[in-house]
């Protein structure tokens, strides 16, 4: 599984940019370089991170110490055009805690997409968006770790949202500042799993290879085909109580997705829909077994769902809640999914997203499949 979870989403953050037009022309690439460093502050959520820890004191700072290889042209494909000419490329991070007996210094690798806010003149603001996978850790261990409750495996999600500006020092030198917001964890793939999650200003320094491309022209000169789509997704996923999260019990988690979508533009379709699935261990015997199986293992959610489209990728949100829940209730708890999908095949798409409640508590990685019905606008 956890091969399966690298090649997902590696493959679709990092193969999403090897798309190709039907009209083919001369393209020069303007490849660059940059190498970034983050001071930042751990958000202290729980109490391994304020304090319950073997060191004895709040784990208040953070450091992140990166090289990216990044790719920028003036938009020779569409998806380009339709994000004005984005940089786009992939990292690689060493992440210190300061707490390297309990944490380590894990390693994240990660695609990393910049879409321009505007540029004005020689100065450029970028939103950027780094989704990947993190390894190397110190995690729990009964024995050896047992007060780290926030990294209960060797791999994790690294997921970092942040705004980047840029002005140039010379022809090929920029600099570049900003401010981020990074969350490691699993999904609840393996628990313990409350999650790390940090906010940092950046420092960047990038180095163009070749001179810089004429992106003030750049914009879309026609609409793009759009559509209305029934998407339809089989999700599956392993579930581990919050309570019993101590304990080694997983229980499969498997269900459908239904959600109609309207494109609202080259860029943003919004859905709304459902989510059916089956928990096996929703009913889990207070020793971790499992419980009968009956339909209260069943939920109903009801989900809005807004997406961004970059050519064949998907970046996936939404926010729902729980129409049916045997634990939580009816419509008294709220859920969200964030993730990335990719089409693979006409009308078929595989994916990843990661469910959770209250914005910060995930519950399971969600593997997908999907199939939508099109229509043509």
């Amino acid at each position: 599984m956890r091969i399966l979870v690298s090649l997902v989403l590696l493959t679709t953050v990092l193969n999403c940019f090897a798309q190709t037009d039907t009209l083919r022309i001369k393209k020069k690439q303007h490849p660059a370089i940059s190498v970034n460093y983050l001071p930042g502050k751990v958000i202290p959520h729980t109490e391994f991170v304020a304090g319950d820890n073997l060191l004895g004191k709040p784990l208040n700072h953070f450091e992140s110490y990166a090289i990216k290889f990044l790719w920028q042209n003036p938009g020779y494909e569409d998806w380009q055009k339709v994000h004005h000419a984005p940089y786009y490329g992939f990292g690689i991070s060493v992440s210190d805690f300061h707490d390297p007996v309990e944490l380590g210094y894990p390693v994240s690798v990660y695609g990393d997409l910049g879409i321009p806010v505007f540029r004005l003149q020689k100065f450029e603001l970028y939103t950027d968006f780094q989704f990947g996978i993190a390894t190397n850790w110190e995690h729990y261990d009964s024995i050896n770790n047992p007060k780290n409750l926030s990294v209960g495996g060797n791999l994790t999600v690294h997921l970092n949202i942040g705004m980047n500006a840029f002005i140039p020092l010379t022809r090929r030198l920029e600099l570049g500042a900003g401010i981020h917001f990074i969350h490691f964890s699993n999904g609840g793939f393996e628990r313990p799993n409350r999650g790390l999650n940090v906010y940092s200003p950046s420092m960047e320094l990038k180095y163009r290879f070749t001179d810089r491309p004429d992106l003030r022209a750049v914009e879309m000169d026609h609409r793009t085909e759009r559509s209305n789509d029934l998407y339809l997704m089989l999700g599956y996923g392993d579930h581990q109580l919050v309570e019993q999260e101590l304990d080694t019990n997983y229980f499969a988690v498997g269900g459908i997705s239904a959600i109609y979508f309207v494109q609202m533009s080259n860029a943003f379709r919004l859905g709304a829909g459902t989510d059916i699935n089956y928990w096996w261990g929703l009913n889990a015997a207070p020793d971790g077994t499992i419980g009968p199986r009956k339909l209260e293992n069943f939920t109903t959610g009801l989900i809005l769902q807004p997406e961004m489209i970059i050519g064949k990728m998907t970046l996936t949100g939404g926010i729902g809640i729980y129409a049916t829940h045997r634990n939580y209730g009816n419509f008294k708890q709220t859920y969200q999914r964030l993730g990335v999908r990719y089409d693979i095949y006409r009308n078929y798409s595989l994916g990843i997203n990661v469910r959770s409640v209250n914005f910060m508590l995930a519950e399971f990685l969600e593997f997908n499949l999907g199939y939508r019905f099109r229509w043509r606008k």
